[in-house]
Formats: C-alpha cells, structure tokens, sequence
C-alpha cells in the first residue's frame, strides 16, 4: 500500500499530497544486498512502535534469511540502562546519538568493523561529521538511522492575523523576544517540555555555548525565561502540541521537525484550507540523531552487521524516510524521496547543517540543577540565584 504525505513547505509555492514510492522488495534496487544465511537466523532488535517501516522489517527477512524478533522502547533511558550491563539481550538497538559517550566510555558497544559495512561509502559525510565532533569520536559505534531538528512550526493565517501582515517566523526571537512573543501570544504559543532544547536554543540566540556547564549561565537563562517568556507561553509540552496545533489552537510552536510534518499531514486531511509551514531558525538550532548500534553480548554479530549495511542502503534507507516523515543519514537516494524532502527546512543542506549544533548529555551533578532551573521556568517560580551576580 503506498503511504501518502501532505506537507507545506516554507516557499511561496506549496506541495500537494505526494504519493510515495512504494516498497519493492528487490535485489536490482539495492547496491548491496544482502547474502542470505544457510540456516535461519534470529536477530534480536529494539525501536519505538511504528518508528521502522514494517516493509523493511519483512524485505530484509526475506533476503537474508533472518528473523527479525523486535522489541519495543518505551524509554530511553531504560534502555540505555540495558545496554550498560552487557547483556541486554539485543543484537542492534535504536537509541539518540546522545547516550553514544557514556555507553562507549563503558565499553558497552560493539566497536564497528565498517568492512563489515560495504554501505558505509553511501554516507552523508556532514551528517556523520556533527555526530564525531560530538557522540561518537571517529564515527566508530553508531551508523544513522534518522535524525531530525527542532525548529519553528507556525499557522500562516493566524500569524499573519496578529502582525496586520505576512510573516515568516524565522529567528528565535519570535519564542525569545517579548516584543514578538507577546503579540504571538493571542493566537496561542507552546514551547517543548524539554530543558535541553529550550535551554540550548535560547543559548544559541543568545550567542552562549548551548553545550555550556556554567551553573550562573543557567540561572541568568532562567531568570529571563520566567519573566521574558514563560508569561506568554500556553504551555510547555512535547506531545499535545501536535494536535492543538492541527486543530488551530496554536498558531507558532516549537516543536520537532518530524512531528511537524505529521501534524501539518493531518491538518490538510481536516482542513484542507489552513495553511501549516515549518521553518528552521535563522542563527541554527538543535540537530538530532538516531542511530543504530551494536550493544556488548551481541549473539548474532554477523546478523546485525547485515542489518545495519541494509538501513544504510539508499533505496531502504529513502523509503524508511517516506514513512517516518525524517530524512535519513544516506545520499544518492533523492530519487526515491517523497516531495517534501525537497524543502530545505525539512531536508537541511550541508551548508545549514553546518551552523546547527549538537547536544551533549550533562554529568549527573548539573543534569540535576538544570532540571531545578527547568522546574522553575515551566511553574514560573521567582528564585534567588546562587551563581548569577548581576551588575
């Protein structure tokens, strides 16, 4: 069955329902296929629900004689926990580039033997540079699955409404100046219920490291945050705005670029005549990734190194991208994109990946004073800084 996407893009012209490629599962289509096993195998996976398209799943069976038993996350951080032991049980896990320095500090990850790899050459090189500045040193642990990036999702009518004109919220001044946030404020703004992106963003405007451990840099961002942003905020949080933005109860939201398009998919399907546009921040922001890995206690490495050749694929890897609504970490596969890849905002070039920056995850100590920032800004609750001396 084809999957269907709608998307608007930020251009003056628009793109209309676009069918996707459909699915074959066929060696001609494939640079590297795989060999298939003399016997069945068994590969033990773990991804979020409906994160993988289930066509993959059943080509990648069907050429290489393995049978995929996937599992799937609920947490993160539970999984994480997992792969830390040693024995978690799985043979390639889904995780965020995030936990890739802790986890290869441990040495709970399969070091990558990319010979292994013949797809390896098929990688985007920008995409896999951001990761080793940053998650994985050498690009040695991890191959992408996806990525994604956390921009700004706006109503074209509401918010051309509330300025008397056309606008393209395209700076973070639109979420962290209150000269333009207040007037946002009447058609209704929603912030992630994420300290690292709200944090990191508003550092990133504000020319500060995002990556920054400066415990004054996060109390002055919270300071100004409670009076400067908060009071025009209608909530913070990382899963309703979605559909209160489909349903027009939010007019500019940050959110992720995959759950935009999504929302803007239903939204055309509701009312076809409101128009939803996502568009990345001028000054950058936040990239993402989700990358497969292969965690210590492997049983089947030869399996799992077969899986992950096969997700780097252009053809599967482009496909996948159709369903999940996320352009992946692989080139030479335009030709089998959905037309809503072709905008920039949503499918970033080089040169804008370029200026996008990559979050490291905290030690315990200040993970847990930024969580007691966070908790002050998303209650609004006035504080007495430790660290911050304002002149």
């Amino acid at each position: 069955m084809k999957k269907i996407s709608c998307v608007i893009v930020l251009s003056t012209l628009s793109f209309t329902c676009s069918a996707a490629a459909e699915f074959r599962c066929n060696k001609s289509l494939l640079v590297s296929p795989p060999t298939p096993f003399k016997t069945r195998q068994t590969l033990n996976f773990t991804n979020w629900a409906d994160y993988m398209s289930p066509d993959l799943i059943s080509c990648f069976s069907a050429l290489s004689n393995v049978r995929v038993r996937l599992s799937y996350t609920t947490d993160d951080n539970m999984t994480r926990a997992k792969v830390m032991t040693g024995a978690s049980g799985f043979d390639v896990v889904e995780q965020g580039a995030l936990y890739l320095p802790s986890e290869i500090k441990s040495n709970a990850l399969v070091k990558l033997d990319k010979s292994k790899l013949p797809n390896w050459e098929h990688r985007n090189k920008a995409i896999y540079d951001k990761i080793s500045a940053i998650n994985d040193p050498g690009n040695n642990y991890a191959i992408v699955y996806t990525y994604g990036t956390t921009g700004i999702a706006y109503n074209v009518a509401e918010v051309a409404k509330v300025f008397g004109h056309p606008v393209t919220p395209s700076s973070w001044k639109y979420l962290f100046d209150p000269s333009y946030l207040k007037k946002l404020s009447k058609c209704g703004v929603s912030m992630l219920d994420e300290p690292e992106q709200v944090f990191g963003n508003y550092f990133y405007y504000a020319g500060i490291d995002p990556n920054t451990t400066d415990k004054s840099a996060y109390e002055q961002a919270a300071l100004y945050l409670i009076k400067n942003v908060r009071p025009y905020i209608k909530y913070f949080d990382s899963n309703k705005y979605q559909n209160d933005f489909t349903a027009g109860n939010l007019c500019v939201v940050m959110g992720y670029s995959g759950d935009v398009v999504r929302s803007v998919e239903r939204a055309k399907e509701i009312n076809p005549d409101q128009i939803l546009r996502y568009v990345l921040p001028e000054e950058g922001t936040n990239i993402w990734f989700d990358m497969l890995m292969i965690p210590k206690g492997a049983k089947n490495l030869d399996a799992a190194y077969a899986f992950l050749n096969f997700n780097m694929e252009p053809y599967v890897a482009a496909l996948n991208s159709n369903y999940i609504y996320q352009p992946n970490g692989v080139i030479d596969n335009s030709q089998y994109l959905n037309d809503l890849f072709s905008d920039p905002n949503i499918n970033p070039t080089e040169g804008m990946i370029r200026k996008m920056y990559v979050l490291g995850m905290h030690p315990p100590e200040l993970q847990a004073f930024v969580s007691k920032m966070w908790m002050y800004v998303k209650y609004g609750i006035d504080f007495t800084p430790t660290y911050y001396h304002p002149k």
